[in-house]
């Protein structure tokens, strides 16, 4: 009884190897990535972020998670495809209100898909492009004493 449920699970699955051979479609084949550049990001983008910030100056050794406070965003932003970043964004550090902000700075792509932000204020991001571009994700690395991720994903831009 053993072998002949065998015996039918390998005709089964002969059966779908040989169709998923005649259409193409049934399973995605992998494709080369064809690479970025700084044309990759072009458009509006929208983000959230979420962080934390350490009460003082950047410590020099790990600092346990009550050292630092929460930090959320929310962000517009455009991307020009040639080098050129801007955005509004809204935030809130350690439970205060919201207060809005506006950014701006200047960004670089690498074949890779991966690439840094530079804002005018000394910030800097590196990041990693997915999707051909419709969705970024950030980490900061400028040494502050911010700790701060974000993933921003780009509007559809025909609605």
């Amino acid at each position: 009884m053993r072998s002949i449920r065998f015996s039918l699970l390998a005709v089964i699955l002969a059966g779908v190897l040989a169709l998923a051979g005649s259409y193409p479609n049934l399973v995605p084949r992998a494709k080369a990535h064809e690479g970025c550049s700084l044309k990759t990001l072009h458009g509006t983008y929208g983000g959230v972020w979420t962080g934390l910030i350490y009460s003082g100056p950047p410590p020099n050794s790990p600092q346990t998670i009550g050292g630092f406070w929460p930090y959320d965003g929310l962000e517009v932003s455009t991307w020009d495809g040639a080098g050129n970043f801007s955005a509004s964004d809204v935030f809130a550090v350690g439970g205060t209100p919201a207060q809005p902000a506006n950014d701006s700075g200047t960004y670089t792509v690498s074949a890779n898909c991966t690439g840094t932000l530079t804002l005018t204020n000394g910030l800097t991001f590196d990041f990693i492009l997915f999707g051909g571009g419709r969705e970024i994700r950030f980490a900061e690395t400028d040494g502050s004493p911010t700790v701060v991720t974000e993933t921003r994903m780009g509007f559809d831009q025909e609605n």
